[in-house]
């Protein structure tokens, strides 16, 4: 039995072989190919096309994240050299803004040759609706002391209530307990620069203790005067918004909108000393 399937294997195996040297020899004989070899091709023809198909969307593929990787590095070099331009541009404003505030660190020197000065930044501003107090980023370590008077170039912004190694705190000049000597500058009249508590929702403060008589009209401007020893004479305060008469009717008082608001500063000067001398008087603002 062995031997008779053996035969017949070998048989098929020989008629195959003959079947393809046909085809081989019609090919090259009538130089086209066989009945068969274009059948198989008819039949293969939409397999090679989808096999194409595939092979080209593959290669799409490919080449797009190839090009997604190129365009990722492009973007993430991009990113980097926006993020140093974003750093120039800060750096140049924070040498902008410190150059300005040399400038104005110059012209207060100017005016005020016999006053020492140093530069701060207000860190915090007291809660609530009304500034009354805040805190600037130097202390004792800095040289700054308790009752030293804190001013912007526009003017007087408060004193230091409280100093701290490295931090101080400042009442301003709307708190309820602030006080300091004043004078109208046009009139050399003198009184008291308060806060008081039904001025301060506006914004203002108030000059007390003006003769009944007084001279003060709207429009004066009011200095420190220097008197009491605890703030230096010279330092702007406001100007006069009206005049009022006290309770009592013996005196008058004035309505000062200082020309520095609390609530806007972001760098203030600190006075911390005065050296022997009177300082120079501002000239006097014109009357509104």
């Amino acid at each position: 039995m062995r031997n008779i399937i053996t035969t017949r294997v070998l048989a098929v195996i020989l008629l195959i072989a003959a079947a393809c040297l046909g085809l081989a020899a019609y090919t090259g004989a009538a130089g086209q190919d066989s009945p068969v070899s274009a059948a198989v091709g008819t039949a293969l023809a939409p397999l090679q096309k989808g096999l194409s198909t595939v092979s080209g969307k593959i290669e799409h593929v490919i080449a797009h994240y190839q090009n997604y990787d190129a365009m990722e590095a492009e973007n993430t070099e991009l990113r980097k050299k926006v993020a140093e331009l974003e750093q120039q541009v800060r750096d140049a404003k924070i040498a902008v803004d410190e150059n300005e505030q040399l400038r104005i660190l110059t012209g207060l020197v100017k005016n005020n040759p016999s006053f020492r000065y140093d530069m701060a930044e207000v860190i915090a501003h007291s809660p609530g609706q009304w500034t009354t107090t805040i805190s600037i980023d130097k202390g004792t370590m800095d040289g700054v002391e308790k009752n030293d008077l804190v001013v912007t170039a526009e003017g007087m912004v408060g004193y230091v209530s409280q100093a701290a190694p490295n931090y101080s705190q400042v009442t301003t000049i709307l708190d309820t307990n602030m006080q300091a000597g004043a004078l109208v500058t046009r009139t050399r009249e003198s009184g008291v620069a308060q806060g008081d508590y039904e001025l301060m929702g506006d914004g203002m403060l108030r000059l007390s203790y003006l003769g009944k008589d007084s001279d003060v009209v709207i429009g004066d401007t009011i200095q420190t005067s220097g008197e009491g020893g605890v703030f230096p004479k010279g330092v702007m305060i406001g100007t006069v918004e009206r005049v009022m008469s006290e309770e009592n009717g013996m005196n008058n008082y004035a309505v000062i909108r200082p020309f520095v608001d609390p609530a806007d500063v972001t760098d203030v000067f600190i006075i911390t000393d005065v050296t022997t001398g009177q300082a120079v008087q501002p000239a006097p603002a014109a009357a509104e």
